[in-house]
């Protein structure tokens, strides 16, 4: 039964859709025309409450952690004493809020991860061009944000679907936000369409799984139970009648996340879409996004599959999810990598980078399928650490090259040229995140992917590490091609290149953690490891 003191345990996701609530209210009293400085100032009004906001509750759920500061047993009883307190009463404790809503370490993880990607989407945009009907935009953002939280969180079918939807119908309108571009209303029209494709993929896998725990239990234990993560693991070791269609569900939900992760072969909808998408909607949907299907789909295979998690060793079977996503994994490293070499435009290029990227969190993953705990242990952190990294990798790509877009008026890689000469400062910015997406030491892309490639080592997956060093080596030729266009070309036209204040607020703060975290890993790395209790007893 839900009582008053599970409150402070979804907190986050409650202040989130407040926070919309009252963007969309405080629009109300801003000056309405179509001249473009009453444009600006509302979207600056919109943006400026948005950035506050989601500063607030990161730092709320920071506190609610007790990752910084820990209120020890002895401490004096006063109102911010008993404020921190009951804020930290629903810190990552206690069983899943009604067997359904899990509030552990990872779910807190997540939520620091993706309230940050939306507080640093937001400050990209506050300088960004005006965008009509601002106030919608950003409730529009905190809604998928607060979807996302709900994702990771997620310890049952239904609460997981549900999340899913809140996470991407305003992601399809953000993406084609611009209705009078073509690309952009493109765009939003695109990911709608696959999306609802993947939904009905993803609802049918957990009807099929659905199926198979009811026939499991036969009405043994109530209904309401039947979709959580941890009956349907029950299911399956109870019961070998019907384990096909536990199977095949089990398929079919992979493969629905899969469409929204960008995976080989489910990706073909992300290049279109991230192109045409405005960029700082891009940066979120390539990064915020794709972390949340992350964790949603690590706590479910590894909560309500850990008894089909099959082999690394071979091909032989394919009864285990391991077999499934060693099969992804082999294709996204190669199809993302491969189809990057020939784009000339960067934002498409870095979708087929970003497309790469998920075969080496697909590679993290599947060190969790190792016998021993260890090696589950270290392939847990591999996975955690990836996507905070590549979260705040790609946002900063995606951010110096939002600049330059607004700038220049394209992004293609030729707009690039002589970048260095217009603007040193952005392009060494920019060149962080390039290099740290190609695995340049001494940056945090290199220990995230040595991380990754140490912990799928150690879990037997040889070949696929191999595959994933050669598709690495031969990434760093698109990548170095950032780089020819900004050190070497010659530009078109040497006009200086303008940052404004929020989008370089946002790349600085990417490259100091892009620098802090390749050289003390470990500022991060403790506090991951606490999420290994989680992963090693299957939540």
């Amino acid at each position: 039964m839900f009582q008053l003191t599970d409150i402070p345990r979804i907190l986050p996701e409650i202040l989130l859709i407040v926070l919309a609530l009252l963007v969309l209210g405080s629009d109300i009293f801003e000056r309405w025309s179509n001249d473009a400085a009453s444009q600006r100032e509302r979207s600056r009004s919109a943006a400026s409450l948005t950035i506050f906001g989601l500063v607030m509750i990161f730092v709320i759920v920071l506190l609610q952690s007790g990752y910084v500061y820990k209120l020890p047993e002895d401490a004096p009883v006063n109102f911010f004493t008993n404020i921190v307190r009951n804020l930290q009463s629903g810190g990552p404790v206690g069983d899943p809020i009604l067997g359904v809503f899990a509030t552990d370490h990872l779910t807190v993880i997540a939520r620091l991860t993706l309230i940050a990607a939306a507080l640093l989407t937001a400050l990209l945009t506050l300088d960004f061009r005006p965008i009509g009907h601002p106030a919608e935009f950003y409730a529009l953002l905190l809604s998928s944000t607060a979807g996302m939280g709900l994702m990771a969180a997620a310890n049952e079918l239904i609460l997981a679907y549900l999340a899913v939807e809140l996470t991407s119908i305003p992601l399809y309108i953000m993406a084609g936000y611009f209705r009078a571009e073509t690309k952009s209303s493109e765009a939003g029209m695109k990911y709608f369409l696959f999306g609802a494709l993947s939904s009905g993929i993803l609802l049918y896998g957990m009807s099929l799984t659905y199926g198979f725990v009811a026939n499991a239990f036969n009405a043994s234990i109530s209904a309401n139970n039947l979709t959580q993560f941890d009956t349907i693991a029950r299911a399956a070791f109870l019961s070998d009648d019907g384990r096909g269609m536990l199977i095949l569900g089990m398929i079919f939900i992979i493969a629905g996340l899969g469409y929204k992760v960008a995976v080989v072969p489910f990706h073909g909808w992300s290049p279109d879409v991230y192109q045409g998408a405005p960029t700082p909607v891009t940066a979120f949907v390539s990064t915020a996004s794709k972390a949340a299907g992350f964790f949603l789909l690590y706590r479910v295979l590894v909560t309500a599959f850990p008894g089909l998690n099959g082999s690394l060793e071979s091909f032989d079977e394919l009864s285990g999810w391991t077999t499934l996503l060693a099969l992804l994994t082999l294709l996204t490293l190669i199809v993302g990598n491969l189809a990057a070499l020939p784009q000339n435009n960067a934002k498409r290029l870095l979708a087929y980078s970003s497309i790469a990227q998920a075969g080496f969190i697909l590679l993290a993953l599947l060190a969790w399928a190792s016998p021993l705990p260890i090696d589950r242990e270290m392939g847990a952190s591999a996975l955690i650490y990836y996507l905070i990294v590549y979260t705040v990798t790609n946002i900063g790509a995606f951010g110096a090259l939002a600049v330059v877009s607004m700038a220049v008026g394209g992004d293609e890689l030729s707009d690039l040229n002589g970048l260095a000469r217009r603007n040193l400062g952005l392009t060494v910015l920019f060149t962080v995140s390039v290099l740290s997406l190609a695995g340049i030491p001494p940056l945090a892309g290199f220990f995230a992917k040595f991380y990754v490639f140490m912990a799928a080592w150690q879990a037997g997956a040889t070949w696929l590490v191999i595959i994933a060093l050669v598709t690495t080596i031969i990434s760093l030729y698109y990548y170095l091609r950032f780089l020819k266009a900004m050190f070497i070309t010659a530009p078109a036209d040497d006009t200086p290149i303008a940052t404004p204040l929020g989008m370089n607020a946002t790349l600085i703060v990417t490259t100091v953690l892009l620098l802090v975290l390749g050289i003390f890993p470990n500022l991060i790395l403790s506090v991951i490891d606490q999420v290994q209790a989680v992963a090693g007893a299957g939540f």
